[in-house]
Parts: structure tokens; C-alpha cells; sequence
């Protein structure tokens, strides 16, 4: 299993843009890269049958998953809130403007 640290990682903006933060916070799992239909999830957390399920299902499509430390999806987390919250008409656009779910 590969640990991803995302303390220096170039987030996939389509992804970014389409990530929601509360689901990203309860589940302790966010989307970091995706490669034709096969969408990169790291986690920090317990990887129960509901949050694989919820992800599977959100992405329709292979889903690869990755480990990670509490700290590093919460870093990533707290810098994504900062940056919508810092440009938040940004932040809608990106929305509109990422691709649709596979």
C-alpha cells in the first residue's frame, strides 16, 4: 500500500474543485489523482465497507486505494477551505467548470 504525503503534492484541480469537504472530513478520505477510470483515494481512517462504497459509487469507476496520515488529509483539507474561502467565486467556478463524474 503506497502512503502518499501531500505536504509537497500537486492536488489534480479537477479533482480539487470537485471535492466536498464535509464528506472528505467524515470519511477521512480524499480523491488526489485520477488516471483514464481509475480515481486515487488516500484515507486516514478506518476503510469500512460504507465509506469504500460511498467513494466506489461517487466516482463510478475503479478506485485505488492509498493510506495516509490524520495530518495530512487535514492539512490538505484546512489549505482547501482556506483557499475557497479566500476566493470563494473561484471556487463556484472551478465547480461549474470541472468535468462531470465519470
Amino acid at each position: 500500500m503506497g502512503l502518499p504525503d501531500f505536504a509537497h503534492y500537486e492536488f489534480n484541480d479537477g479533482l480539487k474543485a470537485g471535492v466536498d469537504i464535509d464528506v472528505a472530513w467524515a470519511t477521512w478520505s480524499v480523491p488526489f489523482d485520477r488516471e483514464e477510470d481509475v480515481t486515487f483515494m488516500a484515507t486516514a481512517y478506518y476503510l469500512s465497507p460504507a465509506v469504500r462504497k460511498y467513494w466506489e459509487d461517487h466516482y463510478k469507476g475503479k478506485v485505488l486505494w492509498y493510506g495516509t496520515t490524520i495530518e495530512g488529509i487535514a492539512d490538505l483539507l484546512e489549505n482547501l477551505q482556506k483557499e475557497r474561502a479566500a476566493h470563494p467565486a473561484a471556487a463556484v467556478a472551478a465547480v461549474i467548470a470541472a468535468p462531470a463524474k465519470p
